[in-house]
């Protein structure tokens, strides 16, 4: 008898070990966070470790070429943190008000509840998040610029406890004056990532500086499951139709990578992309020509840029007119949520809806498999 605690105590530890070998071996298997703790299973760009009351959040190469990492230790408010951290901002939980400098941070803080805390962001005039839009209108919400136009003074006016921003790597970011200027700065690097579920998935590194990883870890879970239900549907099509993407610019054509999200999107709907076998994981600049001879006889054009039409098509690409997709009126774009504004829902709530993008461009290739089931984001040129 007096063993039996120690037998359960092991008995317990094999299933705890058993249940993390079983979701190293099936990816996306869902797995139960410690209370008021999260699991990073499809991002790539940030990783967290609890030690003690501390929580740290490392950000890895949140832009093209970055090679660094940006680490962040988070702790209650009023406390120290009960290690030192060389090298990691120290940031008091929960934030009480952020400024934003992306418009696909403002779903995060929507479906968290926290627009009451956000005080300044980059460009007002071009938001589509309802919430968002009136507490600018009732002057809740400030204009901070952005690029050679961010407006570090305003910022230090409004003193908030955290900047949210990005990183291109190039003198247009913002972390090094906002640093310099002594405030507190973290770099969500969600579009460096290559799965539509990893880009979702920072919704938890937003939750976390306001203590609510718990809530983030529960709607993430159920996105995740509504995504997983599609991706099955389309597992065992009997025939993927070609597809091809984006537009040419300034004498190039900048298509998906095989590893990119685009086209993992494209993959889970069923799709088959002509790209699918290009290297990397970004957007590479491609030859019209080569995009030509290859893109001529897709069944599908999606992501078309700025058309909005099947006319227009015509006139900004007259060589093209003549592709399969343009004859047969297979064009699609992401511009079924545009306001007046011209702000586009795609890129905000469709950062915590991937699986309503996903099920639209299922409904593109597959409409057999969601009869019911009508166009959110995208629209089918006419």
């Amino acid at each position: 008898m007096g063993s039996k605690p120690n037998v359960l105590h092991n008995m317990n530890k094999f299933l705890l070990y058993f249940a993390g070998v079983l979701s190293f071996l099936l990816p996306g298997t869902v797995v139960l966070a410690a209370s008021g703790q999260v699991t990073v299973r499809y991002a790539r760009g940030f990783s967290v470790e609890y030690k003690n009351r501390d929580t740290l959040v490392t950000v890895h190469n949140p832009w093209p070429g970055a090679n660094t990492d940006f680490c962040y230790v988070l702790v209650p408010r009023g406390e120290e943190p009960s290690a030192e951290y060389p090298g990691c901002q120290r940031v008091e939980t929960p934030v009480r008000s952020l400024v934003s400098l992306s418009t696909t941070h403002l779903a995060f803080l929507d479906v968290l509840g926290l627009v009451d805390r956000l005080v300044g962001f980059s460009t007002p005039d071009r938001v589509y998040t309802p919430s968002v839009r009136r507490a600018i209108k009732e002057g809740r919400i400030q204009e901070v610029g952005i690029g050679s136009s961010l407006q570090v003074e305003t910022i230090l006016d409004l003193n908030p406890d955290l900047v949210l921003t990005y990183g291109s790597g190039t003198f247009r970011d913002a972390h090094p004056k906002l640093l310099e200027a002594g405030l507190k700065v973290a770099i969500n690097g969600e579009y460096m990532e290559t799965h539509p579920l990893g880009r979702a998935e920072w919704l938890k590194f937003v939750a976390l500086f306001f203590d609510r990883g718990q809530e983030a870890e529960k709607l993430f879970n159920a996105m995740e499951k509504r995504y997983r239900k599609l991706a099955v549907m389309t597992a065992g099509v009997s025939r993927r139709p070609t597809v091809l993407t984006n537009t040419p610019f300034s004498g190039r054509w900048h298509v998906a990578s095989g590893n990119s999200f685009a086209a993992r999107f494209l993959f889970d709907a069923g799709a088959g992309y002509i790209w699918q076998n290009l290297p990397g994981s970004g957007a590479v600049p491609m030859d019209i020509e080569m995009v030509y001879d290859s893109g001529a006889d897709a069944e599908f054009w999606v992501n078309t840029g700025i058309w909005t039409s099947l006319a227009q098509a015509r006139r900004s690409a007259p060589r093209m007119a003549d592709f399969r997709s343009i004859r047969t009126g297979q064009l699609y774009n992401r511009i079924n949520r545009v306001n007046a504004d011209g702000a586009n829902d795609y890129w905000e709530s469709g950062m915590v809806k991937p699986d309503v993008i996903l099920a639209d461009l299922i409904k593109i290739f597959h409409p057999e498999l969601l009869p019911q089931y009508t166009l959110y984001y995208y629209r089918k040129l006419k």
